[in-house]
């Protein structure tokens, strides 16, 4: 049954615009980012100063472009924002359509329909991250090939790009799972979407460097956060052939391993957390 639902709740999910928009949003980004870089250095006339800590180049040629559209995406990104709108927004919406009254009248127990609703959270957290990446990918393949005449497809590490691909997609489950929690106990899609998003635009981040001012054993807990988290699995994402292992831990972050329980836990915790305040709910009215 569990899978069922999982089937039907994805062919509801495909079927809502909200998400062909905010894949075209976030796509739309990862092409005028770099086009914008390369419109500018390539005007003699432009007033725009670039700063980088290497070759302007490599902001808008591959191999080192292939990482916009991944870095675009991320828990602290576009990416972020995108699954808390998305996700408040679908769950927040099922209690004024009456469906999960629906479904639980045919005899679907509610930790079930509960955690089918999430699992789907999966399709649009790796869609968010494989958007801005092949149309980035694109985007920066004319500019690579128009200044170095060919494509450098040996440079590129392609299993680390997918590997990238997946673990910036893995953080985004954690702020899709707390903003599934705003949604399930408020049942409002302004308070989860609002929530979701102060949580993950001023809460953590001003959080965060509270915890870095006090310092000591206090700044080591803000690595902890799901952005201290996520931080540290980006900073092994890399596409270059030419670049080190990204099995090192991250300078100032916790370790790889760390970093994946720390994600799955805060996930559990709060799809846990909708699931025992679902159970009490009254949908009777």
């Amino acid at each position: 049954m569990f899978w069922q639902m999982v089937s039907v709740e994805q062919k509801k999910l495909t079927r809502r615009k909200i998400l062909w928009i905010e894949l075209a949003v976030v796509a739309a980004a990862a092409v005028f980012i770099p086009l914008v870089i390369y419109m500018a250095s390539q005007s003699d006339s432009s007033n725009v100063v670039i700063t980088t800590d290497g070759p302007v180049d490599d902001m808008f040629t591959w191999p080192s472009a292939l990482n916009l559209g991944i870095g675009l995406a991320s828990g602290g990104g576009l990416g972020g924002l995108l699954i808390v709108i998305l996700i408040g927004t679908l769950t927040a919406q099922e209690y004024g359509w009456r469906t999960m009254q629906l479904w639980l009248s045919n005899g679907i127990s509610r930790p079930v329909l509960l955690l089918a609703k999430f699992a789907i959270v999966l399709l649009p957290a790796l869609l968010f991250v494989l958007a801005p990446f092949v149309t980035g990918a694109l985007t920066t393949a004319v500019f690579t090939q128009n200044l170095q005449g060919s494509l450098p497809f040996a440079e590129v590490d392609w299993w680390q790009a997918a590997l990238s691909v997946l673990r910036t997609a893995y953080t985004l489950l954690p702020y899709a799972a707390l903003t599934f929690l705003l949604a399930v106990a408020s049942r409002s899609t302004v308070a989860a979407v609002g929530g979701g998003l102060a949580f993950t635009l001023l809460i953590e981040g001003v959080l965060m460097q509270l915890l870095g001012l006090v310092g000591g054993t206090w700044a080591k807990v803000g690595q902890y956060l799901p952005a201290g988290l996520s931080n540290s699995l980006a900073a092994l994402n890399r596409v270059s052939a030419e670049a080190g292992s990204s099995l090192v831990t991250p300078a100032g972050g916790v370790g790889a391993e760390t970093a994946v329980i720390g994600i799955a836990l805060y996930t559990l915790l709060f799809v846990g957390l909708a699931v025992l305040a679902f159970r009490r709910q009254d949908l009777t009215g």
